[in-house]
């Protein structure tokens, strides 16, 4: 791993994952990093043990708490314990390309990003479920509404945040909703944010995983009552 990339953490949130976990794992580290965290969002198949001859960190929620519990566990640990100055999100469910986090963070570095967002819709010709374009369209526009600016990709889990964004954002909601949460969080704490255009990969067997019209429902009013009730 180069110099450059010495301070960077991958953040890994992990629910029963199977083999798609050891692939992501494994991609990683050919990608040159090696400060990976995985946290084990109270898994109950195999797949963390199954990764422990790669020693990635990991750190275990001993039930199912939801991907934004998962997501904060590993911003605490990079922001309290080992103090990072850089940290990349991705899903451990081999949708996204490793290979795309030296590209994300390129551009993070050549636009001095705060957090940039890795943006699915970006490249033609990607071959996205149905149902997850129109969930994410539905969520940019309330995400949208709350941040009080337009925004592109808010439901991505491909994300690089600065030192400055990691001590900014403290993700409170628990379930998919923390997706909408930094969004709106950054433009409160007036972070800058860009989007970088990125691979994504949908096998059968994750098709069915993920976001669906009820979790959209879901999230409005998970937001809308953090909104209300604030401080």
């Amino acid at each position: 791993m180069s110099d450059g990339n010495s301070d960077v953490y991958i953040i890994i949130p992990t629910f029963n994952e199977g083999k798609r976990l050891e692939q992501v794992v494994k991609s990683i580290q050919q990608a040159g990093f090696s400060n990976i965290v995985v946290i084990d969002d109270g898994s109950t198949d195999d797949s963390v043990a199954a990764i422990a001859y790669l020693k990635p960190i990991i750190l275990q929620h001993l039930v199912n708490r939801g991907a934004g519990a998962a997501t904060e566990t590993g911003l605490n640990y990079c922001r309290d314990i080992v103090k990072a100055e850089t940290v990349v999100m991705i899903d451990a469910d081999t949708q996204h390309d490793a290979a795309d986090i030296i590209k994300l963070l390129e551009e993070h570095r050549k636009q001095q990003a705060d957090i940039t967002i890795g943006n699915r819709f970006l490249l033609e010709n990607v071959e996205i479920p149905a149902k997850t374009v129109l969930f994410n369209q539905v969520a940019n526009i309330v995400t949208g509404i709350f941040a009080g600016e337009r925004v592109h990709d808010s439901q991505s889990g491909f994300k690089v945040f600065n030192h400055k964004a990691l001590q900014s954002i403290i993700i409170e909601q628990d379930k998919y909703e923390h997706c909408s949460e930094i969004l709106i969080k950054a433009h409160e704490h007036k972070l800058k944010v860009i989007d970088v255009p990125i691979t994504v990969y949908y096998p059968e067997e994750i098709k069915g995983k993920g976001q669906h019209f009820l979790n959209g429902v879901k999230t409005f009013i998970n937001l809308l009552h953090a909104a209300l009730f604030k401080n």
